[in-house]
């Protein structure tokens, strides 16, 4: 990889994550993004630069320098924070390569309508690393969610307010035939004829 590169998340998929490029000699030039202050100061402790904040948010994402990085891996816990992240870092820069690490195979698609260029299986993270092996519980990372894309139109409460302000399941405006991610600034405010693209999960019974 580049040394222009951010890693976003440092639980068990960004650790892991650093483990494995650092097996196949890329230990330098990240910098870490998470909103634990822990979990950057044990990014800081390995030898990896960290800033903290909010993961999805355009500042914290600037000053990682996610805005002119060749290389982002999106390795955050949850896989609809994810779709969020991917969609911001996207919008901030339209030629790095995304990588998205996700749980559950039925995220894919959206992950990929987000912006991501590459979607990777959290299981293959471990794979990555020898000696590592995938919890036989799963660790808590199950697969039985549908994830969902849906469009709809904005609120009455909604006109005149930010999409950020709308929740993080608001992932763009839709406006006159465009789609404009929620976090682009041309977007100040909702108009009473925009539609939402909102993601959304729900579990699956067999």
């Amino acid at each position: 990889m580049s040394s222009r590169t951010v890693l976003i998340g440092y639980s068990v998929r960004g650790r892991m994550v650093v483990a494995a490029l650092r097996e196949n000699g890329h230990a330098n030039g990240f910098t870490v993004v998470d909103s634990d202050p822990v979990r950057a100061e044990q990014a800081v402790l390995e030898g990896v630069p960290a800033v903290v904040g909010p993961c999805w948010r355009l500042r914290t994402l600037w000053l990682a320098g996610a805005h002119n990085a060749d290389h982002v891996v999106v390795a955050v816990p949850d896989d609809e924070t994810a779709v969020r992240i991917t969609s911001a870092v996207r919008s901030l820069n339209e030629t790095a390569t995304i990588i998205t690490v996700v749980r559950s195979a039925e995220v894919r698609e959206l992950i990929e309508h987000a912006g991501a260029d590459h979607v990777v299986d959290v299981r293959q993270v471990y794979e990555w690393v020898p000696g590592v092996a995938w919890p036989q519980d799963g660790g808590g990372e199950s697969a039985d969610l549908e994830w969902i894309l849906t469009e709809r139109a904005v609120t009455r409460d909604e006109v005149g307010r930010s999409p950020l302000a709308c929740g993080h399941q608001v992932l763009a405006v839709m406006r006159r035939g465009q789609r404009i991610w929620g976090e682009d600034p041309t977007v100040a405010v909702l108009r009473d004829d925009d539609r939402l693209l909102v993601v959304s999960s729900r579990s699956v019974t067999n």
